[in-house]
């Protein structure tokens, strides 16, 4: 991709914990930059074994003060480090959150450390995200996001950040500036909760880290930018969670371009024998979940894949020749859209189908959607599973499923 300014590519990869996505993070960083592209692998799963991974050694990345490491050519790999970003970037945010702990009887240590709120770790990694992408200093950005439910959050804060400066940041900070002189006006009483009422510097750090979120949103959710990659492993509860992250990236507008299978045991007799029939059963059920968006299979390898002379190895029997800066998806496999209150609509893509071949019906928080011999599982939002569906009709090479109270 060279040096010409231009848009970098954004890779999301999550999953269940403990199923293989920081080793799929780390071996898609690395395939990347061997194709040229300058690349970043950025972890923000407070559980941070990315270095790990690599082998990098622990002094280099605490030197390093949460800043990217250079690995190899055109290869950095960055831990988050929350208390340093809000040291060097929201003291004023920081110390304030510290003083209301402290306040509330905790020691200074314990304070500080629980001043970093949750989330935390989420918006520092899309304030780094946003300003790489700003100064077009990588090619690509490979983000190991932390197990499901801390990934999903990390797509839907930006939503929540935007409602509170739109809707109360001004306000807020009115209201103290009114509070303040009255407080003071009032006398001793009301001096001790001076300290827990922000000041301005506070609301100017507020806005400050809200501008430098501003766009961000809009990359996580261009397919032409941003993509998940999700790992699974073949079992019931895996599965299950794959697919609800599935459904839920789906819900925000982020597209998923790959599915990987990681940890399939080979097929023979022995010990493992059942087991390996269980994976090939759930592999097969994978294929059909999420069929168009391609899935790849992984064998459980003999040795754990640490350092870089492993990762290269498990990068190829991932991507073979493939750019995995590309895109194998292009658009999102189907999304959900509120058309007004208790009233929710589904469109799925499904290209070369005849209306008369399709069959609707429900089970459970699963819409069945079959075509032939092909059954389709779609899990529901919470939202809209105890709606019914009022209506399923194909146009052109879309169908559109309706759910409302019947």
């Amino acid at each position: 991709m060279g040096n010409v300014a231009h848009m970098a590519r954004i890779i999301l990869v999550s999953g269940k914990g403990g199923v293989g996505k920081t080793t799929v993070a780390a071996a898609t960083g690395l395939a990347s930059a061997q194709k040229g592209h300058r690349t970043l692998v950025l972890s923000f799963d407070l559980a941070h074994s990315l270095s790990d991974s690599f082998d990098v050694s622990e002094e280099l990345f605490t030197r390093s003060k949460g800043q990217p490491v250079r690995v190899r050519d055109n290869l950095d790999i960055q831990e988050i480090d929350v208390q340093e970003e809000l040291e060097r970037s929201w003291k004023d945010i920081y110390r304030y959150s510290a003083a209301i702990m402290m306040g509330g009887g905790l020691e200074g240590i314990v304070a500080e450390e629980v001043a970093i709120m949750p989330g935390m770790e989420d918006v520092v990694a899309l304030m780094e995200l946003n300003r790489y992408v700003s100064e077009h200093r990588y090619d690509v950005i490979v983000l190991d996001c932390p197990p499901t439910s801390e990934a999903l959050r990390f797509v839907s804060i930006t939503t929540t950040l935007d409602w509170y400066a739109r809707k109360r940041l001004n306000a807020d900070r009115k209201l103290a500036q009114v509070i303040r002189p009255m407080a003071k006006v009032i006398g001793a009483a009301a001096q001790q909760y001076l300290e827990f009422l922000p000041d301005e510097r506070y609301f100017s750090a507020l806005q400050g880290l809200f501008k430098r979120l501003e766009g961000v949103e809009a990359l996580l959710r261009d397919p032409k930018v941003t993509t998940v990659r999700l790992v699974t492993n073949p079992e019931k509860m895996v599965v299950r969670e794959t697919q609800r992250a599935f459904m839920y990236f789906c819900l925000y507008g982020v597209t998923i371009d790959s599915v990987v299978i990681n940890r399939l045991l080979p097929t023979g007799e022995g010990y493992f024998e059942a087991w390996a029939k269980s994976q090939a059963k759930y592999s097969t059920d994978i294929q059909n979940y999420f069929d168009p968006v391609p899935v790849s299979r992984l064998p459980f390898l003999s040795a754990e894949v640490v350092g870089q002379e492993q990762l290269e190895t498990f990068a190829r029997m991932l991507y073979a020749e493939r750019d995995p800066a590309g895109f194998f998806v292009n658009l999102p496999a189907y999304g959900f859209a509120k058309e007004s209150e208790g009233h929710y609509r589904l469109e799925l893509k499904l290209p070369f189908v005849m209306k008369d071949q399709i069959d609707v019906s429900r089970h459970h928080e699963d819409l069945v959607v079959r075509i032939g011999t092909f059954k389709r599982n779609i899990l529901l939002p919470r939202s809209v599973v105890n709606l019914d569906v009022i209506s399923a009709r194909m146009n052109e090479d879309r169908l559109t499923v309706r759910f409302a109270r019947a």
